[in-house]
């Protein structure tokens, strides 16, 4: 095995945007890289594909912080800042019939007493310095928020915020990593999605990589991780061997650990914490396409319930509710390439249990509650697609997840599954160790300080 010289400098299990951000950064570092996708696609949850002339997106995405923040660090490192542009949205919350700002459009919707404890809170996150931030990651966002106000819209619109951020309810997700989160956007006021659609980013990485010497192999998923005297060695895909004595998993860790690499490989305790990690929830993402446009918003999400505990409980208990929360952006209304000329792309994704047999039914309440939300809308429909959490768990595995390692209260900051693991030369990267953020940040954060290890 020794014997065999690799042209490339280390391997990168999976594609994802967290792949590809590392492979970015250590490409422009002059490192060869070798990247092995099991999909035909790069980019994992960040990509389209086109049905009738429309571009669609596997998830549902608005980007944070768009070019302001970790994704546009990486686009000007790779030369490609101009290549993926962004449009920039302010975001609009529904609740009953209501649509508005949040925070300034509850001022007329909630008791004034109650509206300058919101704002009180609000200035006391994103005033806080991100050292200060992490005082609060072992305590649950609604404990947090209940120092300042219990008001019932005011509660909702923050659970709602919390969904959006880290796809979990806010009686479970760190108080910390959603203060940071809200800080970081709040300071940087450009949430957006880029014009040529989702796939235009990972393209842009991709391109970047192999201009400079990489290579990203599609359709070649990792079978073996080859480990001897506690250090990497190697790389098998079916039909081929890579020598590697450095390898990144872009993959989940359970995956990387247990299946690819084998659990004799580690302590216990390390085993134990790979495999008690919990991921964020998934999704039931529907793609309309409109004969015209019928909404005038870029995003919209919307509130089905003002007792998230309530809601929560009879969602896993796998009761479809009349009113879904649902996250609903409008891509052609960012982007307009997205849907043919004249037609509108619009997508409403809602939190649903990864095990439900009720696909259909939760379908049809989303549509129902659209209803609401767009009357009339049905007569101007071409066709809707569905994407299922079987759908994402088949494309990116971790039983659907949204976005990854859930940032839960022993999920996050130091608690973090860290990108170093017990055998040398192998680490993980992406949205599942490491990383402080939202989503797509979340990921590529964790490259970031990944690179830095890894170049020392």
């Amino acid at each position: 095995m020794n014997a065999i010289k690799s042209p490339y400098d280390l391997a990168i299990i999976g594609a994802g945007i967290g792949g590809l951000a590392l492979g970015t950064i250590l490409s422009a570092r002059g490192k060869r890289v070798l990247i092995l996708e099991k999909n035909s696609w790069v980019g994992g949850r960040v990509t389209s594909y086109e049905r009738d002339g429309f571009q669609i997106d596997l998830g549902a995405h608005v980007i944070s912080r768009s070019d302001k923040g970790p994704l546009g660090e990486i686009l000007r490192l790779a030369g490609k800042e101009n290549r993926v542009t962004f449009q920039y949205v302010r975001p609009l919350t529904s609740f009953q019939g209501k649509i508005f700002a949040f925070p300034r459009g509850l001022e007329e919707l909630i008791p004034g007493r109650d509206f300058q404890d919101l704002m009180r809170m609000l200035q006391t996150m994103t005033s806080m310095t991100d050292a200060e931030t992490h005082e609060f990651d072992l305590e649950d966002l609604r404990s947090y928020i209940q120092r300042f106000t219990r008001n019932p819209l005011s509660v909702s619109c923050l659970n709602n915020i919390c969904m959006v951020y880290v796809c979990l309810p806010y009686f479970e997700a760190s108080a910390g990593e959603f203060i940071r989160c809200l800080k970081w956007e709040a300071g940087a006021r450009a949430s957006g999605y880029p014009e040529g659609g989702c796939r235009s980013i990972s393209e842009a990485l991709a391109d970047f990589i192999r201009e400079k010497g990489g290579k990203i192999l599609t359709t070649a998923p990792a079978a073996k991780i080859l480990v001897r005297d506690n250090a990497v060695r190697g790389l098998e895909s079916p039909g081929a061997f890579f020598p590697a004595r450095t390898i990144i998993s872009n993959a989940d860790p359970y995956h990387t650990v247990i299946e690819l690499t084998g659990r004799e490989f580690f302590p216990d305790d390390y085993l134990e914490k790979v495999q008690s990690l919990t991921y964020s929830y998934s999704m039931l993402n529907l793609r309309l396409a409109l004969k015209e446009p019928v909404a005038s918003w870029k995003l919209l999400t919307h509130i089905g319930s003002d007792n998230p505990e309530l809601y929560e409980e009879n969602t896993r208990a796998d009761l479809v509710p009349d009113d879904v929360s649902i996250f609903c952006p409008v891509p052609s209304n960012f982007a307009p390439a997205v849907a043919p000329p004249g037609r509108q792309l619009l997508t409403a994704g809602a939190i649903i249990p990864y095990s439900t047999s009720r696909i259909e039914e939760w379908r049809e309440a989303i549509l129902k509650t659209l209803d609401r939300l767009i009357p009339g809308y049905r007569d101007k429909l071409l066709w809707v697609e569905k994407t299922t959490p079987a759908d994402i768990n088949q494309a990116v595995g971790e039983s659907g997840a949204i976005i990854g390692a859930g940032q839960s209260t022993g999920q996050v900051g130091k608690n973090r599954l860290p990108s170093e693991t017990p055998v040398q030369g192998l680490y993980l990267c992406g949205s599942e160790a490491g990383g402080s953020g939202v989503g797509i940040e979340l990921a590529i954060r964790s490259a970031q300080d990944l690179a830095e290890k890894i170049c020392r």
